[in-house]
């Protein structure tokens, strides 16, 4: 089941086209992260998503409620960070859920539950002008999550942190996930949506350029293997009788190109079974940011 999904999106702003046919589909309980260079239509389908900017179509729908037809319910069921965290400044952290409390009702019980799973307790009384940079991202996302949404969407979360806030906010999406929230994420921080999606989707020049699970988008990617062994010329010997590739060879190493982790652990095992003394290996593969400058790089073409 899919939490998210759209039809066809498109958006159009003057002459220029923003968004073109862009069909999402962010399953339950994942982790998506939207990925694209600046301007490339990730913010524009994000205010779309949430009802900020106004579609045309009946092209958006979330928990099967369509945006257009069931907006009220829509909004009860997602919470949102856009850009920046919006709170009131001269209030407390527990004061400004407060003040959102008049909303849901959820009383001190809430307010405190909400405190501990942005690990904000220490900061209650603390006035909202005084947090750092990370404690601010924390004290919007509490505001996003306070009525307990099913789904959460982001827009670039993790700009302006350092790196202990990158991965403290790392942390409090994967216990949300955890908890079953489905997130929506865009970031230009490749390395942590790298570590954090289960599902990518890159957007390019605003088409679709790739939709799946990191997996799939992995699937594809060889590994480079580096060996030095005791002795290159019968490992060369007993690597290419069994169907391996030599990329090179000097006196001392060799590179292998293997794909998937089968054929690594293959060639690991015809190594092992024939008592090749090995002094070194080491693996090579490319990561999402490498990927994502590939995939783009083509769409330039």
């Amino acid at each position: 089941m899919a939490s998210i999904v759209t039809h066809k999106l498109n958006c159009r702003r003057g002459r220029n086209q923003i968004l073109k046919d862009i069909s999402l589909s962010v399953p339950k309980g994942s982790i998506y992260g939207y990925l694209g260079r600046n301007g490339a239509g990730k913010s524009t389908t994000i205010k779309l998503l949430l009802g900020l900017l106004k579609e045309k179509g009946d092209n958006i729908f979330i928990q099967n409620l369509s945006l257009k037809n069931d907006s009220t319910k829509i909004h009860f069921i997602t919470g949102s960070l856009i850009e920046s965290p919006c709170f009131y400044t001269r209030l407390t952290v527990s004061e400004n859920l407060k003040y959102l409390d008049i909303i849901y009702g959820g009383g001190k019980k809430r307010i405190a539950e909400v405190l501990e799973l942005v690990d904000l307790e220490q900061q209650r009384n603390k006035r909202a002008s005084a947090l750092s940079m990370g404690m601010k991202q924390r004290l919007g996302i509490a505001i996003a999550i306070y009525h307990d949404p099913e789904i959460l969407i982001l827009d670039e979360p993790l700009n302006g942190l350092d790196p202990q806030g990158i991965f403290e906010m790392r942390k409090l999406f994967k216990n949300l996930n955890e908890r079953g929230k489905t997130i929506f994420l865009s970031s230009h921080i490749l390395g942590e949506l790298d570590k954090t999606a289960t599902h990518i989707g890159i957007i390019d020049k605003g088409h679709m350029v790739f939709q799946g699970t990191k997996n799939e988008l992995l699937e594809g990617v060889r590994r480079t293997i580096h060996i030095t062994p005791g002795r290159p010329e019968r490992v060369v010997e007993l690597l290419i009788e069994n169907g391996f590739s030599i990329a090179e060879k000097d006196e001392k190493s060799i590179t292998v190109v293997v794909g998937k982790d089968r054929e690594f652990n293959a060639m690991v095992q015809v190594l092992v079974h024939n008592d090749v003394e090995i002094h070194d290996i080491s693996s090579r593969t490319v990561d999402l940011e490498q990927i994502f400058m590939n995939l783009i790089s083509k769409n330039d073409e």
